[in-house]
């Protein structure tokens, strides 16, 4: 069992709560949302407790939810009956190629120490013209200080800070659209479309 693994697991109890708490979080990870095309099967990388993977379950005839925690799966499973959920790393998923419409991360990237081989992955399991919508903490771009010490914060805890945009498209993946927002400008989602052609 990772680090990570027993972290998510010993905050799962506590993490739905403290979203309730911080709606302007939930409406953080929402932001991932109009981008997400139609299609019949979504899979939304670190699901946590499952508040985001309930408004996808509405949206797809699958949504599948891939955790490393057990922890957090037991809370999104009670959350949504309907999804799917699969236990594993980010690195490794065991999913085939061309399997998704659509794959969302909200607030797990800076969490995975392999990010370049987790987008990889997702990268692999999404269809030509498939999407990848990404939302996570970051360091702004104007550099401005309250944000910077945002993200050093968030190193702190373990979590890494990068350029979501360069990486995805080392991935294969076409940016189309890239933005801050939130406290200080200190969130960024990132969406990328899988090449139709590799």
């Amino acid at each position: 069992m990772t680090d990570y693994q027993r972290l998510y697991d010993r905050m799962a109890p506590f993490y739905a709560p403290a979203m309730r708490l911080l709606p302007v979080w939930r409406r953080y990870t929402e932001a991932a949302l109009p981008w997400l095309p139609g299609g019949e099967r979504i899979l939304e990388v670190g699901p946590g407790p499952g508040l985001l993977l309930a408004r996808l379950v509405e949206r797809y005839a699958l949504a599948v939810g891939f955790d490393l925690s057990s922890g957090m799966l037991r809370r999104a499973q009670k959350r949504t009956q309907t999804a799917s959920l699969v236990q594993g790393d980010a690195v490794v998923l065991p999913f085939a190629a061309n399997s998704f419409d659509a794959v969302t991360m909200t607030f797990v990237f800076s969490a995975i120490p392999d990010g370049p081989a987790a987008l990889r992955q997702c990268q692999r399991v999404l269809r030509p013209a498939g999407v990848l919508a990404l939302v996570d903490a970051g360091i702004p771009d104007d550099g401005n200080l309250p944000g910077r010490f945002l993200a050093h914060t968030w190193t702190l805890f373990g979590d890494f800070m990068r350029d979501e945009a360069a990486l995805m498209q080392q991935a294969g993946f076409k940016i189309i659209e890239r933005r801050e927002f939130g406290v200080f400008n200190g969130i960024r989602l990132v969406v990328g479309e899988k090449s139709v052609v590799e």
